[in-house]
């Protein structure tokens, strides 16, 4: 009976151990941990990978660089037409503008998501730690204004570095500047980086909304995925070579990195929604996958 009740004792003690490392990985896998990151160390995103969304059949929908005066309206209209859930991450500086926050209380009235891509698109390892600070305060406390303003119920903010691109200056390192920034406007760890697993390569000039669209279906059920070379010449100019594989084995799963800038974008938008539609792919809002989750943590 003591043997029993001993094995039912541990079994109990490593389940809600297990469950507390695994929590505090989820955790820990966007928010900046409570610890000194290191320049040139702590960089990268390939950990930061949406693990959980491997093999789900579920794609989560992310826009960059916005808004766009034209083209996000149009967005929002066809996402409306599908009752799809989105993440805008905006650039705070296009907001001085009253018709661009006009469109932004329009994202949340209509329950997408409204999140940081910086005050502006410059790369975050060419600035020095005081324009870092300064320019992601006063994006994420527009945003965070905007939500109050708008009464939204959005929780937090999300943050997506403009291309990607961290912890390789010198001087400082942009986490622990994060975690500062994030005290001052939330007082807790509140500001969740968010990387992407989907490249949908609509950047490129040469792509077509078919292929943008192809690219990301491909992610999630296989089929052709298209990349993008460039070349520059002697003059400067830039050539664009798209490269077509055949992809065998995809992830069945991700966060999908798009640009509501480009017409091509947009109208790409509309062909992979029915697509994933038709093929039962879940569309799902970023808050809803595990590692973007704040869980009870409220930050307003």
């Amino acid at each position: 009976m003591k043997a029993k009740l001993l094995s039912a004792m541990l079994l109990a003690s490593f389940v809600t151990h297990s469950a507390h490392a695994f929590n505090s990985l989820v955790e820990d896998k966007q928010f900046p941990e409570n610890r000194n990151y290191v320049s040139g160390v702590d960089t990268g995103f390939e950990q930061f990978k949406s693990k959980s969304l491997l093999k789900s059949n579920k794609l989560v929908l992310t826009f960059d660089d916005g808004p766009h005066p034209i083209l996000t309206p149009r967005l929002l209209d066809i996402l409306k037409k599908y009752n799809v859930k989105a993440t805008f991450f905006v650039l705070t500086e296009k907001l001085q503008n009253a018709k661009n926050r006009d469109i932004i209380k329009r994202i949340l009235a209509e329950g997408h998501i409204v999140a940081s891509h910086d005050h502006d698109h410059d790369n975050n390892n060419n600035e020095d730690v005081e324009t870092f600070r300064s320019e992601l305060t006063e994006s994420v406390q527009t945003i965070n204004d905007l939500v109050r303003e708008t009464g939204s119920l959005q929780n937090g903010v999300y943050y997506r570095f403009p291309y990607g691109a961290y912890g390789k200056n010198q001087a400082y390192h942009h986490f622990n500047i994060m975690k500062e920034v994030s005290q001052q406007v939330f007082g807790d760890n509140c500001i969740n980086f968010a990387f992407w697993d989907i490249d949908s390569s609509d950047w490129g000039p040469t792509m077509t909304s078919e292929m943008i669209a192809e690219n990301v279906i491909s992610h999630v059920k296989g089929g052709n995925v298209y990349s993008i070379e460039t070349k520059t010449s002697v003059f400067g100019k830039v050539k664009y070579k798209i490269k077509k594989e055949m992809f065998r084995h995809p992830p069945g799963g991700g966060v999908a990195l798009l640009h509501d800038i480009h017409e091509r974008s947009v109208n790409a938008a509309e062909i992979l929604i029915k697509k994933a539609l038709e093929l039962g792919i879940q569309i799902v809002p970023l808050d809803q996958v595990e590692e973007f989750s704040y869980g009870e943590k409220v930050c307003r």
